[in-house]
C-alpha cells in the first residue's frame, strides 16, 4: 500500500480521480451544490469557473479514463459528511498569540470580524477543502503586524474624554466625547488621545481562522478514512491548526483561549 499524508490524498482524489464522473458512462457521486464551489474558487482565483461541476465538486475531463478509485470516493464521501459541520471559537481565541497587542486595538478588530468568521457552514468548509485540494494550495496565513498611528482632526491630534450623560430612559451612560475645550482648544482635565492600526487586520484574522478551519476539516477526513482505503495507507501527517504560533517558537496545546473546534 502506498503510504500518503492527508493533504496528498486529497488533492490526489480531487485532481486526479474524481474528474472522471459525470460524462458519457461515468458515475454520479455525492451530490454537492455547485454555487458555493464556485464562490471559493472565485476567492481564490479572482474569476468564475464558467464550466459545469460534477457530483464531487470539481469539473469533469471530457475523455474517457474509466471510473475514479475507490479510495477517492471514499475521501469523497467523507468529505460530503462535513455538509453539517459546525464551528466553535473559544471565548479568549486570538488568530495572533504572536502579537503583544498591549493596547487592545487588535482584540477589537478580531472581536468586530468573529460574528462574520462564526457564520461558516459546512458547505463552505466542503467548498475551501476541495479548491484547495484542485488548486494544491493550502491557505495563506501570512502576514506583519501593523502599527500604530495617532487619530488626527486637519493634521492635528485628536483629544477624547469620557462623560457620564443620561439616555432616553434616564440611565446613566459613559460617552466618549471631544477632549478639547471649545475656546480655548486646550485638551479639558482628564482627556486623552486615541489610536489605531495602521492596517486592518480583519481580513488577515479570517485567512489564519480559514486555515484552521482546513486543517480541522483535513483531519476529520482523515480520521473518517483512516484504515478503509484500498491502495493508500495514511501517515502521521496532518496540517497545523495554527502555523504562525508554531514559527513564533508558541505553543498552543489545548490551550482553551485558542481554540477553534469543528462538530458535526
Amino acid at each position: 500500500m502506498k503510504q500518503i499524508a492527508i493533504v496528498q490524498l486529497l488533492e490526489w482524489a480531487y485532481r486526479h480521480e474524481l474528474t472522471k464522473t459525470e460524462r458519457p458512462g461515468g458515475r454520479i457521486g455525492p451530490s454537492m451544490s455547485s454555487s458555493w464551489v464556485s464562490v471559493d474558487q472565485y476567492g481564490l482565483l479572482g474569476t468564475v469557473i464558467d464550466a459545469s461541476i460534477n457530483g464531487y465538486g470539481v469539473v469533469p475531463m471530457f475523455m474517457d479514463e474509466g471510473e475514479p478509485h475507490p479510495d477517492a470516493v471514499l475521501v469523497a464521501e467523507a468529505v460530503a459528511g462535513l455538509a453539517d459541520a459546525q464551528i466553535s471559537i473559544g471565548d479568549d481565541w486570538t488568530p495572533f498569540p504572536e502579537w503583544a497587542d498591549t493596547d487592545g486595538l487588535v482584540a477589537a478588530c478580531v472581536a468586530r470580524v468573529r460574528p462574520r468568521l462564526l457564520s461558516i457552514t459546512g458547505e463552505q468548509i466542503q467548498a475551501m477543502l476541495i479548491a484547495r485540494a484542485v488548486l494544491g494550495r493550502k491557505p495563506d496565513w501570512r502576514g506583519d503586524e501593523p502599527g500604530r498611528t495617532m487619530i488626527t482632526k486637519s493634521g492635528k491630534p485628536s483629544w477624547f474624554i469620557k462623560e457620564t450623560r443620561r439616555d432616553a430612559y434616564g440611565n446613566p451612560i459613559v460617552c466618549e466625547v471631544e477632549g478639547l475645550h471649545p475656546r480655548s482648544r486646550r485638551p479639558k482635565p482628564g482627556a486623552y488621545r486615541r489610536y489605531r492600526l495602521t492596517e486592518d487586520v480583519a481580513g488577515l484574522a479570517e485567512d489564519r481562522f480559514r486555515r484552521t478551519v482546513w486543517a480541522l476539516a483535513a483531519r476529520h477526513v482523515a480520521q473518517e478514512v483512516a484504515g478503509r482505503l484500498l491502495s493508500h495507507q495514511l501517515t502521521a501527517e496532518v496540517p497545523t491548526l495554527a502555523p504562525w504560533a508554531a514559527v513564533a517558537g508558541l505553543e498552543l496545546r489545548g490551550d482553551p483561549s485558542h481554540v477553534v473546534s469543528l462538530f458535526l
